[in-house]
């Protein structure tokens, strides 16, 4: 494929993202064929990472060096590439509410920016456990927690209610004097399937959730079960991101995998609150 023919192809795409950006015009799916799958490798929010690339307008984004290797110019503005984040197929948006919060974002000094190791967003991970015979879901709200050096790691921050049963007998949980064992920063990207192993390290269990974690509701019985080996870890079924590091604004993001150019991780829900509306949210989020 020559770079004339590689031009054409990036350029196409393009006009399809404007189209998304500035008509809304949804459901648009391309053929089955190489040039088609390679506008969609490009578009495409493949993973979280890249969602805080676009949103952050980064300058080392994929996007952008995807632009490069193609010698096309890229002059996408930062507005652009925020409206292209919201998931147009599945609803209707109120244009007035996505510019309002665009207008939040990027018109202030400095330039309000998402922040993978900063507090205020969580990862909910739907999570398939056996348990007494059947399969059970229980969402997982995870955390990303750093340390001084902005060393990362996520962890375990609250489970939703659950059919596990409370014991009678409620085991202590340890106190280790400094946790060793970590949940993997980069395990996001892999859909958290490091959850299969982490669950089955009994010896090190409690290091895995953080301090918090154990004054919540449905958390001992959960622990409980995991250290007795009463419900075993199946897999992830998906995986939603709640963001509330923008002011008086809450969105959510989940993937939509799907054949058109507005696919993969993009915001399904979004709403302007107050703080005191904020801090009932988290509360509810992490179940307390």
């Amino acid at each position: 494929m020559n770079q004339a023919m590689n031009s054409l192809m990036l350029k196409t795409g393009w006009l399809f993202l404007l189209s998304l950006v500035f008509n809304k015009l949804t459901g648009q799916v391309f053929e089955n064929n190489a040039g088609a799958r390679e506008k969609h490798f490009v578009y495409e929010v493949k993973q979280i990472d890249e969602f805080f690339e676009r949103f952050n307008d980064d300058s080392n984004s994929f996007i952008r060096k995807q632009y490069a290797s193609y010698h096309i110019k890229y002059n996408l503005s930062r507005e652009q590439l925020i409206k292209s984040l919201f998931n147009y197929e599945n609803r209707s948006w109120d244009s007035t509410l996505i510019n309002q919060f665009v207008h939040t974002v990027i018109n202030v000094a400095p330039p309000l920016l998402l922040d993978f190791y900063g507090n205020g967003w969580y990862a909910e991970a739907n999570c398939r456990f056996e348990y007494n015979g059947a399969v059970i879901e229980i969402p997982i709200i995870l955390r990303i927690e750093t340390d001084a050096g902005k060393r990362a790691k996520w962890m375990i921050a609250a489970i939703k209610p659950n059919s596990i049963k409370q014991d009678a007998n409620v085991l202590p949980v340890a106190e280790p004097a400094g946790k060793n064992k970590f949940i993997n920063p980069a395990s996001h990207a892999n859909s958290f399937i490091e959850l299969g192993r982490v669950f089955e390290d009994k010896e090190h269990l409690s290091d895995y959730f953080d301090t918090s974690f154990f004054k919540r509701a449905n958390s001992i019985g959960f622990y409980n079960a995991l250290l007795k080996s009463r419900i075993r870890f199946i897999t992830v079924k998906d995986i939603r991101y709640h963001y509330l590091q923008v002011d008086q604004w809450i969105f959510t993001v989940e993937n939509f995998p799907r054949k058109s150019l507005n696919s993969g991780w993009l915001i399904n829900h979004l709403k302007n609150v107050t703080e005191s509306e904020k801090h009932l949210y988290i509360k509810k989020l992490l179940e307390e």
